[in-house]
């Protein structure tokens, strides 16, 4: 929930005539350490994207699965209140979605358009193929390759300060083990 309101995902409002309400859930998950042991438990909250309609409620779909929250909606979509985070006195409000969100059907392609545009943005260029790699040649000729991964993004060399301020994210250090399944 931090993160959702973070990034300015959504706003309370009156659900509009001729809309409909997109359900909500949580999905746990526990996230294990490169020896197999646990090393935390996470919720999200995701939207029930299957009962989305296409050309209704979403226009474009696209494979790649990633962190949503930072990709901008095209499409005016609204989601209820999440159990245990109904706000008192607006308990008929729904959430109008400003960005995407885990589990839309277009989430994945607004997240993708997001990313590319910043390093495209910032210098970098995409593989011809491989879309989710991009390369730089940065200062003193030294090049950087970062491929995105799901939610990871994997640099050969020290990560660019920028991006930790763009997209809130935190650097987990040397990557020791990589499951690409």
């Amino acid at each position: 929930m931090i993160a959702i309101e973070h990034n300015n995902t959504w706003e309370l409002t009156n659900l509009p005539k001729r809309h409909k309400i997109n359900g909500v859930k949580w999905v746990y998950k526990t996230k294990l350490k490169e020896n197999g042991e646990v090393d935390k438990f996470k919720a999200r909250l995701v939207a029930k994207g299957y009962k989305q309609e296409f050309g209704v409620d979403y226009k474009e779909v696209f494979a790649l699965v990633a962190p949503f929250l930072h990709g901008d909606l095209k499409e005016q979509v609204f989601v209820e209140q999440p159990s245990g985070y109904v706000k008192h006195g607006n308990e008929y409000k729904v959430y109008r979605l400003k960005k995407a969100f885990y589990r839309l059907k277009q989430a994945p392609r607004a997240w993708y358009s997001r990313i590319e545009a910043y390093f495209l943005k910032e210098g970098f260029l995409k593989c011809l193929y491989e879309h989710t790699l991009f390369t730089k040649v940065g200062d003193g000729g030294k090049m950087i390759i970062v491929c995105l991964y799901v939610d990871d993004l994997i640099f050969t060399r020290s990560g660019e300060k920028s991006m930790m301020i763009e997209f809130d994210m935190i650097d987990l250090g040397m990557l020791h083990y990589f499951l690409g399944i």
